[in-house]
């Protein structure tokens, strides 16, 4: 008697709801939900509210992947939710950095000029050759995303315009990176380390 044939596994995108409710997920949920709150918090007379609840959301930047690798809960869907988490936290670095500390910004914004365009060309690359956009989570986005952390949450206490300098070219160098992965090896996973090696997220 032939073995009865499973049901299909259904694909992380379409799962339903509440498999995708894990702590990583959450993490993610928290930085993209709690990032306008910099901007409130930046308003009160003291401004270091707004540097330690950045600081909690970038922890959660850290934990997040950590914690899917660790449990095994890694998925398109927490891989897509990330990213998006990404795009919206960095550039309000940025912004809340313009907001506070525009000393420390203004002798980079060609850097940070250069550093925009590219983010719209790897997106815009990836939209136009795949339709859609693949927000890649490489080792040197990563390393960027690091510095950048420390660029906005150092200068609450000391001038950051060299570290954001040096923030800015490691973004460009890994959103130059990102358009060469797409270019020669298609629409890849955005767990996608680098342009030698891919592996999980």
């Amino acid at each position: 008697m032939p073995e009865p044939v499973s049901a299909p596994v259904s694909t992380p995108l379409s799962a339903p709801i509440a498999s995708r409710a894990n702590l990583p997920n959450a993490l993610s949920l928290l930085r993209l939900v709690g990032t306008p709150a910099l901007f409130w918090l930046a308003q009160l007379p003291n401004t270091r509210w707004a540097g330690a609840w950045f600081g909690v959301l970038g922890l959660t930047d850290a934990l997040d992947g950590f914690l899917a690798r660790r449990w095994n809960q890694t998925s398109e869907f927490g891989s897509r939710l990330d990213g998006l988490a990404d795009l919206l936290f960095y550039p309000s670095g940025a912004a809340l950095l313009y907001w506070l500390f525009p000393a420390y910004l203004q002798p980079n914004l060609v850097y940070i000029g250069v550093t925009l365009a590219l983010l719209a060309a790897v997106n815009g690359y990836s939209w136009l050759r795949f339709g859609r956009v693949i927000l890649l989570h490489t080792n040197l986005g990563r390393w960027a995303g690091v510095l950048a952390f420390f660029a906005v949450l150092g200068a609450f206490f000391t001038d950051t315009t060299t570290l954001i300098r040096i923030t800015a070219v490691a973004y460009s160098v890994s959103f130059v990176e990102g358009i060469l992965i797409f270019k020669l090896r298609g629409p890849v996973s955005p767990d996608t380390r680098s342009l030698f090696f891919q592996g999980p997220r």
